[in-house]
């Protein structure tokens, strides 16, 4: 049960008697969050919000002739929603008829608590003194790694949260969802004598303070190699150099690490959402949700947004949900496979709209109209002959290449999109050296970004955390293996 389940049934049944008979249908989507969190800056400055709640409910009313209109009402109790409703319903009333409208149907409608039974709060885990600690593990790592010729700062920000949500409508559904989720960025600077180097790990999941520290806010083994790993690079990235002009002319592929994947979500997840096909801006589908091309990769392609481990199929990863705002329980949906584009990312109403069935991909920032979201997208190989585990194998034919990792994100054009990454290293004759190249870009193409996927090595990763902006905010996670591509005017990398 929520935390205040009672109180929060009591505002839905008030607004569902205030709409009934009046509409042709209507649902809501009721969140309320919690969260702890502490950031530090680079000069030890630090922030700390012990306590940070927030709430809202978010309403859709449909009539007969296709009127739609999805409403924020904050967060009312029983007496104020029926105010809200009068107010919603002057809204719906001028609208115009729209005879495309459909929600598709509920796959399931049974009543079901997804989650925790129990998701201790912030509080009850003592959040703020746990993650006062951790911090100043973290400036004690960071502290004794320091040295005269490498003089190195920490910025960190830290939190955890809980979020409760109901979804239900005037059919009598009523489902919920109680998930925790605890993240990590810790971002090292080193101070040379004439150079600069920087680095940013980021750890979480769906899960409890206790992924990133103990009791008495001591780091977990993920949190304390993601640390290390972030004080030897931008230690590291002190001597890194640039790539010469020759080295420039003579690449001929790009080795792109899990951690360096954004533009997996960028460029490519946000063309398969179907609210953003069905508004005629995705690149790679016609507003009919028919493809623009029957191959959007090489043959070695499979891509997959959703809340599952590619390795085993248990939930995992920093964007799952068990449903989504809708109520529809999440599905792991295969967007590309063997190159081929094969499906989208729904809503109801955008799966109504095409006449297919939501795979439980529509949420929102609470309070906020509900929207096709991404949750974990990961590139992955689409046969095994594809995936390589020798990593000899894997770069065989290699005569110039680099092997990129880390990423900052980018910015997105209407076609594609630039991300930056961390750092580089070059890959000669089929060797990966210890040449270290300082952070650059990748320029990718939407249409063309993926043609040139040759190969795939070790197992897939999906723990490249991000907060992913549409209007609103939503956690998100990419990755997949380390892909090997050729590089063309479609993918093009400048360091």
């Amino acid at each position: 049960m929520l935390t205040n389940e009672t109180g929060m049934r009591a505002t839905c049944d008030a607004f569902f008697g205030a709409v009934a008979g009046r509409v042709a249908g209507a649902d809501v989507c009721f969140e309320r969050s919690t969260r702890a969190e502490v950031e530090r800056d680079l000069d030890g400055g630090t922030r700390v919000t012990a306590h940070a709640s927030r709430g809202g409910l978010v309403a859709r009313l449909w009539d007969a002739q296709g009127r739609c209109l999805e409403v924020g009402l904050g967060e009312p109790g029983p007496m104020d929603v029926k105010l809200r409703v009068e107010e919603a319903l002057e809204a719906l009333a001028p609208l115009a008829p729209d005879p495309e409208f459909a929600l598709a149907d509920l796959p399931n409608r049974a009543n079901r608590h997804f989650g925790s039974d129990s998701v201790p709060s912030p509080a009850e885990q003592r959040a703020p003194e746990r993650i006062a600690g951790l911090v100043g593990a973290l400036e004690a790592m960071v502290g004794a790694a320091s040295s005269p010729a490498a003089v190195l700062q920490l910025r960190a920000r830290v939190y955890t949260e809980v979020e409760e949500k109901v979804v239900c409508d005037d059919r009598g559904l009523w489902r919920t969802q109680s998930i925790a989720s605890s993240f990590l960025q810790v971002e090292v600077q080193a101070r040379g004598e004439a150079t600069r180097g920087r680095w940013v790990e980021r750890v979480g999941d769906v899960a409890t303070l206790d992924v990133l520290c103990g009791p008495g806010g001591e780091p977990t083994s993920r949190v304390e190699a993601a640390a290390s790993k972030a004080i030897s690079r931008a230690v590291r990235m002190l001597e890194a150099r640039t790539l010469t002009e020759a080295e420039r002319a003579a690449l001929t592929h790009v080795i792109v690490d899990a951690s360096a994947m954004v533009f997996v979500h960028e460029a490519c997840g946000h063309n398969f959402e179907a609210d953003i096909v069905l508004a005629g801006h995705s690149g790679l589908f016609h507003a009919s949700g028919a493809p623009v091309s029957e191959r959007v990769g090489s043959a070695a392609v499979r891509l997959v947004d959703g809340p599952l481990d590619p390795n085993d199929g248990t939930p995992r990863g920093f964007g799952t949900h068990f449903i989504d705002d809708e109520g529809v329980e999440v599905e792991t949906v295969v967007l590309i496979d063997a190159g081929r584009p094969v499906d989208c990312m729904h809503s109801r109403e955008t799966a109504g709209r095409l006449g297919r069935q939501s795979n439980g991909h529509g949420f929102s920032d609470i309070g906020q109209p509900r929207l096709v979201r991404m949750t974990n997208t990961s590139l992955v190989a689409a046969a095994p002959q594809f995936q390589q585990d020798d990593l000899q194998a894997f770069l065989r034919g290699i005569a110039l290449g680099l092997w990129v990792e880390g990423s900052n994100g980018g910015e997105v054009t209407g076609d594609g999109m630039s991300a930056s990454v961390q750092c580089g290293r070059l890959v000669r004759e089929g060797r990966l050296t210890d040449e270290w190249i300082r952070p650059g870009m990748l320029t990718v193409r939407t249409r063309g970004a993926l043609l040139g996927v040759e190969a795939f090595h070790g197992p897939p990763r999906i723990d490249r955390l991000g907060f992913c902006g549409k209007g609103q905010t939503k956690t998100v996670s990419e990755g997949g293996s380390t892909a090997r591509i050729r590089l063309s005017d479609d993918f093009v990398v400048g360091c």
